[in-house]
């Protein structure tokens, strides 16, 4: 029965020797600490510090007789109100650790980019699935048309545009290279001049995120989670449109 006991007091939140004093003290009475550390069969310095830890848990009173101190457990009831205590306290602070997450995370210089990469066929779909489940605001592209049509089958592109048809197409500007087929209606289309240099894929920036495509070889779709990183993308590419034929 009293290992039973000591189980619960530990469960509570106890440490094993204020389980021990707790209950050495309680089958005691007022008590000395010297006859407790006796009966509870540790130290007197580990006795005087769980007698300690037990006053500031409000578990054990103490009173004076003459010269002596003498310890006293308070009744059972008394843990059950200390844990009910101890609970509330626990649930206001992970509260405030919730409400603090971003500012946690911000210590760190700032909120670290996620990255996703998806290789194959799959990675066309599983890029514009991205794009129309994010449902952003605008979204901006920067594109080689010939190498899209060089190396993707033009059924599979379309295909997978479909999930794009979600985003309204004023909300929508390409920057290219090549001959651009298959426009989509109300699409805001701008050609690059050859003095941007040659380059092969895509870049899309988007709300957040910043996406680059590849096509030749395999397909090869990286999704990258920043604020930062796509608003400095975004910048540039305002500054690129601001030079393209049909701006």
């Amino acid at each position: 029965m009293a290992q039973a006991f000591h189980d619960l007091l530990l469960a509570a939140g106890l440490l094993p020797s204020e389980a021990k004093v707790y209950l050495a003290a309680r089958e005691l009475g007022p008590s000395t600490a010297q006859h407790i550390a006796t009966k509870a069969s540790i130290s007197r310095t580990a006795t005087y510090e769980a007698i300690e830890l037990l006053q500031r848990r409000g578990l054990l009173a103490v009173s004076a007789v003459g010269k002596k101190n003498l310890f006293v457990a308070e009744d059972p009831e008394r843990i059950v109100s200390y844990i009910k205590g101890e609970q509330q306290r626990l649930q206001t602070t992970l509260q405030d650790v919730e409400r603090s997450v971003e500012a946690l995370r911000l210590l760190s210089g700032g909120i670290r980019p996620t990255m996703k990469v998806y290789e194959g066929e799959e990675a066309l779909h599983a890029y514009f699935d991205h794009v129309a489940s994010v449902n952003p605001k605008e979204w901006l592209e920067v594109t080689n048309a010939d190498d899209v049509y060089s190396h993707i089958d033009e059924k599979v592109l379309l295909s997978a545009r479909k999930s794009l048809q979600s985003v309204p197409g004023e909300r929508v500007r390409v920057l290219y290279r090549g001959k651009a087929r298959n426009p989509r209606a109300g699409v805001n289309h701008a050609q690059l001049d050859d003095s941007w240099g040659d380059f092969h894929g895509n870049i899309a920036i988007y709300d957040n995120y910043l996406a680059f495509v590849t096509y030749i070889g395999k397909t090869v779709a990286v999704i990258i989670e920043s604020p930062a990183i796509a608003e400095t993308m975004r910048v540039m590419f305002n500054m690129a449109w601001k030079t393209a034929k049909g701006s």
